[in-house]
């Protein structure tokens, strides 16, 4: 596929070659002039051949010119939505600078907001929907709504340019742009910003894992995978065979999961309230990214479901403790989780442990025998420390992502309250020791749901079903061995990652 810096080098290009041939063709003009000036015969029909190709290519060059403003505003509005969407979720890619087993993270914090204009060619004007014409009393989901009636050509108009705007900013897929048939709208960019804080405590674990943009169609992914490598030993003499061994793929077939999320609001809200629209949406998506973070981890790969990491085959998994859980044998079970990633091949390493908060309260109430803390919050820790509380000298409050602390081994420690604590037979919670960058999420634009559609009406309440909805798919299957697990494998009462008494 070709981008678009590309098509503006090979048009640039394309300018250089044409305005050479063009000047050289004036040089010409310019030489016959000469010639009648020192009275030289000059042929008229080989001038007026001249004029005529410089006169062609004085017309291509403008249209040319005219093609390559419109790339570059192009371009340029392609990297607005990035810049856009840097400040909504980090993509693991682009926020993460991990040391092989040192997890030490980097964060985008702050930065401009979104851009409040829309650009076309040269032309920039003000968006249809943000929080300027919110406070005027524009609401996005009354105009949704009454565009869904019939009843006002002007909320027709708006909701018809915002969808223009997001098709020419590529804020969403080309599938979720169908607005003319009301299958789904998509949400103006300032309801995303405004629901980014919620975003981020919905979804943890999703903000750091390997992100990448789902495809427009299909509803299933399918990735090459390798069971069995090519070979290489020592050659025993000259002229001997050499070791070969025949590769062996399989598929891996990754579901394309729909996530959806409904709200019962009265017209009388959508009709006359103001400023509705970011609690109506906000609360959507707070239950819209839980449910998707849950998927990444606990999907079951049924019934319409992701297959998230806890049920896929092949990940690693501690022992059972064989007793209460404690600081020592903690620590020792950690440990082994992160050796079972690190021993499963070259270039897996694990990069941070996910707990669930429960169990991170639990590391910093305790003591040892002279009633020191385990974990510790400031550089300067003592000798018995089991992790240090806070990301050295980060502000915490800043950061993207709930990271709390960094366990002995150097890991970050990641806080996620859907990692499940109803496992095994004692309800433990688990501690993951995880390799980020192996866990692959397909999502729509930023990963937020901005499709919204009405679904039913129920005249007799004047209550209407906002719903939200977006594609996503996900998978640990590249490299099960890229996660192991502690707690859930106990049967004794009293021991193994049971819930913790404070």
């Amino acid at each position: 596929m070709t981008t678009i810096p590309e098509v503006i080098q090979t048009t640039k290009d394309s300018i250089r070659r044409t305005l050479a041939t063009r000047n050289g063709l004036a040089d010409q003009l310019a030489g016959f002039r000469d010639a009648q000036a020192a009275g030289r015969e000059v042929d008229p029909a080989q001038v007026r051949a001249v004029r005529a190709q410089k006169d062609a290519l004085d017309g291509e060059l403008d249209t040319m010119k005219d093609r390559l403003r419109m790339y570059e505003a192009e371009q340029e509005a392609d990297e607005e939505v990035r810049r856009a969407q840097a400040q909504v979720v980090p993509t693991a890619a682009a926020t993460r600078a991990a040391g092989v087993g040192g997890g030490e993270y980097e964060y985008r914090v702050g930065g401009r907001a979104y851009d409040s204009v829309i650009r076309t060619g040269d032309t920039r004007e003000p968006r249809t929907y943000d929080r300027r014409t919110n406070a005027q009393g524009i609401s996005f989901f009354a105009d949704a709504f009454r565009f869904m009636q019939g009843t006002d050509g002007g909320a027709r108009d708006r909701v018809e340019r915002h969808a223009r705007e997001v098709e020419h900013h590529r804020e969403m897929s080309a599938r979720a742009t169908s607005t003319g048939s009301f299958a789904g709208l998509v949400v103006p960019q300032y309801l995303v910003e405004q629901a980014a804080l919620v975003l981020r405590n919905g979804r943890p674990l999703a903000n750091v894992v390997q992100r990448l943009p789902i495809p427009e169609q299909g509803m299933s992914l399918v990735i090459p995978r390798g069971t069995t490598g090519a070979s290489a030993a020592v050659q025993s003499s000259e002229n001997s065979a050499v070791s070969s061994t025949d590769e062996v793929w399989a598929n891996l077939t990754v579901p394309v999961v729909t996530i959806a999320g409904a709200q019962d609001v009265s017209r009388q809200s959508l009709e006359r309230g103001a400023g509705v629209d970011q609690l109506i949406y906000m609360d959507l998506v707070k239950a819209y990214a839980a449910a998707e973070d849950t998927q990444i981890i606990n999907g079951s790969g049924a019934a319409g479901q992701a297959l998230g990491i806890l049920n896929t085959a092949g990940i690693g998994a501690a022992t059972a403790f064989g007793a209460v859980a404690g600081p020592a044998n903690f620590n020792l079970k950690v440990a082994g989780a992160n050796n079972a990633v690190y021993s499963a091949g070259m270039g897996l390493a694990p990069e941070l442990l996910v707990m669930h908060p429960r169990r991170w309260s639990w590391l910093c109430g305790l003591v040892d025998t002279t009633n020191r803390p385990i974990v510790q919050s400031n550089l300067n820790v003592a000798y018995n420390t089991i992790a240090q509380g806070g990301l050295g000298n980060q502000d915490l409050a800043n950061v993207e992502t709930p990271f709390v602390g960094v366990h002995n081994s150097g890991l970050p420690v990641l806080l996620d309250l859907n990692v499940p604590t109803t496992v095994g037979t004692l309800s433990e919670d688990l501690v993951l020791s995880v390799d980020a960058d192996q866990l692959l999420l397909w999502e729509d634009g930023d990963g937020m749901p901005r499709q919204l559609s009405f679904e039913q009406t129920t005249g007799g309440s004047l209550t209407t079903k906002l719903v939200v909805y977006g594609y996503v798919a996900f998978t640990a299957g590249r490299y099960p061995q890229a996660v192991a697990k502690v707690g859930g494998v106990d049967t004794t009462a009293g021991n193994g990652l049971i819930a913790p008494t404070f």
